[in-house]
């Protein structure tokens, strides 16, 4: 009878265990534990599901209690973007991965992290790749690009100005310079890499047109007014304060800027950008699939209709964002966020002098130090572990645990509830 209980109690103890996780992140985590009850660190589980924003970053306990039964796990709580992408890229066409990343698809605009790389990878002949870390609970960061590979590749020659991009082609810094007159296409399914040290010379106004792959590495001279403009299924990188001219697209699959330093910057209908290590005077983005902003300064920031945001690290003076954006946010700092017209805001350890949330905006933060929250129309925002000094709700509700409001103003439509 003894070893009959102790087999069926290891045989629901392994079941339970395959559907309890080991970590979790920002997103909810939902827990089927039908017949018992649950606890997290004490606290009874409401509707089977787990948030990591509604508790500490660390190690907390999962207990779920039975007529005759007791289980009892571990739970890792982690809401902070991993930092760690190491790899070397192996000339004509290799990537070594020394720890698993996942691959970012800018094909799509629904799903864009479908793909895990480990070890070995052969590079693309044509398209550019972009990976990011990942860890175990979600967490998502450090995005990386790298470039086509270098295989059946052909230096142009630099005697006459380029006149466009027909095959897959590289710039080398020993035949610079490269003039440029008037716009260049880079068409569908054509490449064009520039090597580090190359100038490019603009004779008048020039403008490279990019429909196919462009990579502009560092340490590019640029001499005269040149532009870029992405469009269509265009691919886009570049690299390096150097550059001081325009910068815009209208369509594009990627737009990658790293380590740039520019005024202005209108990005619209590419389905993935990346800015990371960059000073922005003020950037436009609207309809884009998945924008991604790292380790930057964007002073001005205005966001609409976009359907992914991911921000590990940006300061900030003015955000603004609107129409149905669905933003993960970690370690902003800004005088000024506005989230409107029935945008999600997940923030993590920010800090915001005022703080707005309009027309159904729901907000969803941990960590966060605001001075003033304003927020109206039925917007909802659930904080933990969060300074308010100030807040005014009108027709809003706000859900709050282990968290200071200081002084605060409603009308009798709105509430202020712990969870």
């Amino acid at each position: 009878m003894k070893k009959t209980i102790l087999v069926i109690l290891l045989i629901s103890l392994s079941m339970f265990s395959l559907s309890i996780p080991r970590y979790i992140g920002k997103e909810d985590v939902y827990i089927e534990f039908e017949g018992l009850l649950g606890f997290f660190d004490g606290i009874p589980i409401t509707e089977n599901r787990i948030s990591g924003l509604d508790f500490e970053d660390g190690a907390h306990s999962l207990r779920l209690v039975g007529s005759y039964q007791e289980f009892l796990f571990k739970i890792i709580v982690d809401t902070v973007p991993p930092t760690l992408v190491n790899f070397s890229i192996r000339d004509p066409n290799l990537v070594i991965f020394k720890i698993p990343v996942y691959e970012v698809d800018y094909n799509s605009r629904l799903n864009f992290f479908e793909r895990k790389l480990e070890k070995t990878v052969k590079r693309y002949d044509v398209d550019s790749m972009v990976v990011c870390g990942m860890d175990d609970a979600g967490n998502v960061g450090n995005f990386i690009y790298i470039p086509p590979s270098v295989e059946n590749i052909t230096p142009l020659d630099s005697k006459t100005p380029i006149s466009g991009i027909f095959d897959k082609n590289i710039l080398l810094s020993s035949k610079s310079p490269y003039k440029i007159v008037g716009k260049i296409l880079v068409p569908e399914k054509s490449v064009l890499l520039l090597e580090k040290n190359v100038e490019l010379k603009t004779i008048g106004v020039g403008n490279i047109v990019v429909k196919g792959t462009v990579y502009v590495p560092k340490n590019v001279k640029f001499t005269g007014n040149l532009k870029f403009e992405v469009e269509e299924n265009g691919t886009f990188y570049l690299e390096g304060r150097e550059y001081k001219g325009e910068v815009s697209s209208n369509g594009g699959k990627l737009v990658f800027l790293k380590d740039i330093n520019l005024p202005i910057l209108n990005l619209s209908k590419t389905n993935l950008v990346v800015i990371k290590d960059s000073t922005v005077d003020r950037l436009n983005v609207e309809h884009v699939g998945l924008l991604v902003l790292e380790n930057s300064t964007i002073t001005n920031l205005n966001i609409a209709n976009t359907r992914k945001v991911i921000i590990n690290k940006l300061n900030n003076n003015t955000f603004m964002a609107e129409g149905l954006t669905n933003m993960d946010i970690f370690s902003l700092s800004s005088q000024s966020f506005n989230a409107s017209d029935f945008s999600r805001v997940v923030m993590t350890h920010s800090n915001i002098e005022m703080l707005s949330l309009k027309r159904g905006t729901y907000f969803h933060g941990k960590g966060n130090i605001v001075v003033n929250l304003n927020m109206e129309m039925y917007s909802i925002a659930k904080i933990f572990n969060t300074s308010i000094k100030k807040i005014e709700l009108i027709r809003s509700k706000v859900f709050k645990r282990l968290s200071n409001i200081e002084n605060t103003k409603s009308d009798k439509f709105s509430s202020i509830e712990n969870f």
